[in-house]
């Protein structure tokens, strides 16, 4: 089957059908012209129109010509696959049809009215033929114009009408011919009014927006297959500008017949060459597909196939005519897979070869359980790795809580074994025993929080907060906390920040009358941290004494971040404890 051959877009009964369409059209077209050829003797033409004719019957060759009309309409209407453009196609070549028929008709009658209406009634498909072919290029090239297209159609309908109209009643105005006797039957006895002029420039520019539309659409490879259908184009519209100026070689030609040729050349190759979408072009787009695609007829033999298409199995054919559309495989080759669904006429067949496909989703699939492999073995890993950090934290804070035990026990021992005989003395170092007690218990009650759960909540930070206040009033330190927390704090931290608190409450004790306040809170980079202040009535400046550098050597020893800072009578400590931290 060549793709070249217009009828190989057809089906056998479809080519059939469609011979038998363009004869009917044709022979009826003959019929019609032999009948009114032989209705009434012919009109004497004039001496150039005999002499450009001679040898030839003008009736017959319009008779042929408006057989070629017929079949090309025909073809048109049945190639272009787009129902708008296909319509506007077949319209054309009606028009050139009826045209041609006025002219017989004009050329063999011997009534001078009738014949020169039907000289007028030329330039009704001359009005309807450009905006046709202006519509038919603006559907190729899909120009959305919203409502313009509407006005666009409007004005075109408006000024064929009106141009049609002008050309029928120039007996009342004479604005399109000008003569003296009319006898339209004489070559050369009438001139050319405005309106006239006026259509001759409208044509001439709906001509020019068909091919400006379809060049300014067209892709830069198919720009220059416009040029052919211009020159055609304007071979054509010379011949009409020198038809208008009465140039002796033009007025020989028969214009009707010549105006004809020109449009249907010009459509003719731009189906041809796909500026107009027509099975021809969607023929070589089919063929250029990259898939093993093929077009089967109801008996299951092939059509049509894509030249990337391998030979088509008869096993995949005969499954693709008798059941369903669908997807289905051939069991001697479960890796290809065959797509089948209905066409007029026949059956679409797409094969895909799977194998590849399949291969690599085995090869993902094992890719995938080494993954899952890995994952779990990640998870575990991590599982361990978190248990051996919650022990080692644990470890560390019972280790921490040891030593502060051990050594707030052996001061507290120290105290007790050295007890002054002043009252006043005796209670105030009854009172350091007190706090180091104090201490004690809180380090020591962490250890059993961590056991039961290695978090502090927010109400267990502020509870543990106020009774750390009330442990500092007990002993003579007038004390304030405030816990603005939200997230949990871990038994870790909750360590640090008990050594950081009473690091500062055993220089506040050394103080005379101490009043002490810390708040509590949290940063965005998970650290909580702790802001003290010490005021006293010492006159001294409170960041220089021992106890102060004792201070700071407790707060090296809890690793935080921390700043200390004082002046007379007072003590500022800033600390950032990181999570999970211990002293």
């Amino acid at each position: 089957m060549s793709n070249g051959s217009v009828l190989a877009i057809f089906t056998r009964g479809q080519k059939t059908r469609l011979v038998a369409a363009c004869a009917a059209a044709a022979l009826a077209y003959a019929l019609l012209v032999v009948a009114l050829a032989l209705a009434s003797p012919p009109s004497v033409p004039s001496a150039a129109a005999a002499a450009g004719s001679a040898g030839i019957d003008r009736t017959a060759l319009n008779c042929v010509f408006g057989v070629v009309v017929s079949f090309w309409g025909v073809m048109a209407y049945l190639r272009c696959q787009d129902p708008w453009i296909s319509r506007r196609l077949a319209a054309v070549a009606v028009l050139l049809d009826l045209w041609l028929l006025a002219v017989a008709v004009k050329w063999n009658t011997t009534d001078l009215v009738l014949a020169r209406y039907l000289w007028y009634a030329y330039y009704i498909p001359m009005s309807c033929v450009p905006p046709l072919c202006l519509s038919c290029a603006l559907r190729a090239a899909a120009v959305e114009m919203g409502a313009w297209r509407r006005r666009l159609r409007a004005a075109c309908v408006a000024t064929a009408v009106a141009f049609s109209a002008l050309a029928l009643t120039n007996d009342a105005h004479r604005l399109f011919f000008t003569f003296g006797v009319p006898n339209p039957g004489i070559v050369g006895h009438y001139g050319y009014g405005p309106a006239y002029w006026a259509f001759f420039a409208y044509s001439t520019v709906l001509y020019l927006a068909f091919f400006g539309v379809l060049w300014r659409a067209s892709r830069a490879t198919l720009r220059g297959l416009v040029v052919p259908a211009a020159a055609v184009a304007l071979a054509g519209l010379l011949f009409c500008a020198a038809y208008a100026f009465r140039l002796e070689w033009a007025a020989s030609l028969n214009f009707s017949l010549v105006y004809g040729i020109v449009v249907m050349a010009t459509l003719e190759l731009c189906l041809e060459l796909g500026l107009i979408p027509s099975t021809r072009s969607f023929a070589r787009v089919f063929d250029e597909l990259p898939f093993d695609l093929a077009i089967l007829s109801r008996d299951g033999s092939l059509f049509r196939k894509t030249r990337a298409a391998g030979p088509v199995r008869a096993a995949a054919a005969e499954r693709a005519r008798s059941a369903a559309p669908g997807t289905f495989t051939l069991p001697d080759d479960p890796d290809d897979v065959f797509y089948a669904w209905p066409l007029s006429g026949g059956t679409a067949l797409l094969a895909q070869d799977m194998s590849g496909l399949r291969a690599l989703n085995r090869t993902l699939a094992r890719r995938g359980s080494d993954l899952e492999r890995d994952r779990r073995t990640l998870e575990h890993d991590r599982d361990v790795a978190e248990l051996l950090a919650g022990l080692e934290a644990e470890s560390r804070l019972v280790g921490d809580v040891d030593a502060a035990l051990s050594a707030s026990m052996a001061e507290v021992s120290a105290l007790l074994r050295g007890l002054p005989d002043d009252s006043a003395a005796r209670r105030r170092q009854l009172e350091r025993a007190r706090m180091l007690v104090a201490y004690c218990k809180r380090k020591g009650s962490l250890v059993l929080a961590e056991a039961a759960d290695p978090e502090l909540d927010r109400d267990r930070i502020v509870l543990i907060a106020n009774e750390l206040a009330c442990d500092l009033r007990a002993v003579g330190i007038d004390c304030a906390a405030i816990a603005n927390l939200t997230r949990p704090v871990a038994a870790a931290q909750a360590s640090t920040l008990y050594d950081c608190i009473y690091a500062m409450a055993f220089v506040a004790f050394e103080c005379d009358s101490p009043v002490l306040m810390y708040h509590l809170g949290e940063r965005g980079d998970g650290t909580v941290e702790l802001r003290a202040h010490l005021q006293s009535e010492d006159h001294a400046d409170l960041g220089d004494l021992p106890r102060t550098r004792a201070l700071r050597e407790r707060l090296d020893a809890c690793d935080v971040i921390y700043s200390v800072s004082g002046d007379v009578g007072r003590l500022l400590l800033l600390a950032r404890v990181r999570g999970g931290e211990a002293a």
